[in-house]
Parts: C-alpha cells; structure tokens; sequence
C-alpha cells in the first residue's frame, strides 16, 4: 500500500466511532478500535489468486482448485492472526514533562500483554513523527517505549493521536488502532540563542543598585534554605565542616537587590515571540546564578523568587502569555 494511501486510510479511521478522541486511563485494543485492511502485498496476492481460480476454471484443474483455496485460506487464517497480534494489547501512558519550543517532546508509555502470547514486529508512531518505533511485547509482559514528536509552537497542547500498527505475520494484512491518551503537554518558548547580558539594574524598595549578575563578590556563607539554588551550596566548606548542615554561598549585591526581568524594559522594536524568547533565555541565565529575580509581562506580574519551581512558574507564564 503505498504511503498516500495509507495516509488517506489513517485520515478515515480516525473519524469512526471505534476512535473516540482523547482516552483517560489504559486503553485496551479489541475489535470495536482495531481495523485490518490488506497491504500491497496482499491485494497483488488477491490478484493471483484470481487469475488462478479463473485458470482453473477454464481448464477444469482440480489440483489448481486445491492450491487456490489452500493459499486463501492460508491468506484468511493470516488476516485472523494479524488482527490478533493487536488484540487485548493494554496502552498505558507516563508523564510528559515541558519541552521548549522547537526541540522534540518525549512521552514514555507502556506496551502490556495479558493473553500470554508473545506479540511481534509491533510500531507506534505518534502524529508528527518521523520514524515508527519498534517493539516486540513478550507474552505475559509488558513493554516500555518512549515516543518522540517534534514540539511546535509554545503553549499548552493535547497530546497527539498515537498509531499502533503491525503486519505479523505474512505481510498481506495490515492491522492497526488509534489511541490518544487524555492530557495535555507544556511548550516553552524557544530561548533566544544569544541574548544581551542580564538587565543590570537591581531593585530594592524601587531602587536600583547597578549590580550584574555574575560579577558579586563572596561575602559569607549561610545555612541553606528552601528555595535556594543547588549551584550556591559551598561543597568545599560543607566537607571541611564535618557537618550535615548545608552551606550556601552568598555574596555582596545578591542580597541587596533583585533583578525584575520587564517585558516593557525590552527595546520598543522587538517583536512580541522574539521578546519571550528573550525573557526566556533571561530566565534560565538567572536561574543558573543563583540569583533571585521577579518577572514582569503585560497582564502578569510575578514576585521576585528563585528556585526550581520558582523558574517553571516563570516559564510556564512565558509560554501562556497572551502577547
């Protein structure tokens, strides 16, 4: 069957009544969602087949009677067994984790087998995939696979209808089903690959103190707190201590000041995803110096913080932003 076809075909079966959008939960494969069409393969088989039965006919040969009807039953039992190495499979998604726009998203998902047959030379590949994954699902077992799509644009998206398909064992039939797992996947913004240096103005109380990330001074060292940077902790100083307190680095101006990352403070003739791209970027930067900043967008503001879930809150506004 060649790839336009099979297109045309995938388009068709993901608007009937077994395909009923997105799934919550497993999803088990059964005969209401998996669908057996033949091949390529199996419609010239079909076209030989024809010309043998019409030559049988025409020459009365019962020995070509007995091989027509033994290789189309040969065909009949290999279109039962290729519907059943889909058959009473389980579909079970994992969690997506946020992806920046233009990289690939990765869903991790499991293949379960609970009929105690080994199930071979199974795909899946999700819309917008390149390449179909391959798998093999022992008997009584289970499978996992991670699947991979290219992200696209930033914001909130549902996750992708998901084909399974096999053609075990002869190749002359073609079964496959449809799941898309209920849920939804976060794009951030695609961070600008070289942005100007953090904004140098600090403020505290509405005033700017002129410091720059990165070019602090070691001040003293602190017990660690939540929310602190991981990068910060002085390792050095923890194991001369002896102690199993944590120590945390800090430094003159990181304390006396906080960064505002300020959509308005972008230069005026910066396109609005190019001025996310940028935040972006700003985002990550800061996070990585430890440093505690605030964010500032159109119709959000955002207190200063730091800190891992401080950061995915910051993303996370970045790529919902309504600009």
């Amino acid at each position: 069957m060649s790839q336009a076809a099979a297109s045309w075909i995938d388009r068709i079966s993901l608007r009937l009544p077994g395909r009923r959008g997105p799934h919550a939960g497993p999803l088990r494969l059964a005969q209401r969602n998996v669908y057996v069409l033949p091949t390529s393969a199996g419609l010239l088989y079909a076209l030989v087949l024809f010309a043998m039965l019409i030559a049988s006919i025409n020459y009365a040969l019962s020995l070509g009677y007995l091989l027509t009807f033994l290789l189309g039953a040969v065909a009949i039992v290999g279109m039962l067994q290729t519907f059943r190495n889909l058959s009473a499979l389980e579909l079970r998604s994992g969690r997506l984790e946020p992806v920046f726009a233009g990289s690939t998203a990765e869903l991790h998902a499991t293949v379960v087998e609970g009929r105690g047959h080994d199930r071979f030379a199974l795909s899946l590949r999700p819309s917008g995939a390149h390449d179909p994954v391959p798998i093999d699902v022992p008997a009584g077992g289970e499978q996992p696979t991670a699947l991979v799509w290219s992200a696209g644009e930033r914001g909130r998206h549902p996750l992708p209808p998901i084909r399974i398909s096999t053609r075990f064992p002869l190749g002359l039939w073609r079964a496959w089903a449809w799941w898309q797992p209920a849920g939804s996947f976060l794009v951030y913004p695609s961070p600008e690959p070289a942005p100007p240096a953090l904004p140098t103005s600090q403020t505290q109380g509405g005033e700017g103190s002129g410091g720059r990330a990165g070019e602090e001074d070691l001040a003293a060292l602190r017990a660690w707190s939540a929310g602190d940077s991981p990068r910060r902790i002085a390792w050095k100083a923890v194991a001369r201590s002896g102690s199993d307190e944590l120590l945390v680095k800090q430094f003159d101006g990181a304390d006396g000041g906080e960064l505002l990352l300020d959509w308005h403070a972008l230069p005026a003739g910066l396109a609005p995803e190019a001025r996310l791209s940028r935040l972006t970027a700003w985002v990550l930067e800061a996070d990585a110096a430890g440093l505690r900043w605030g964010l500032r967008l159109p119709e959000l503001m955002i207190e200063p913080g730091q800190g891992l879930p401080h950061r995915e809150r910051c993303l996370e506004a970045l790529a919902l932003a309504q600009v």
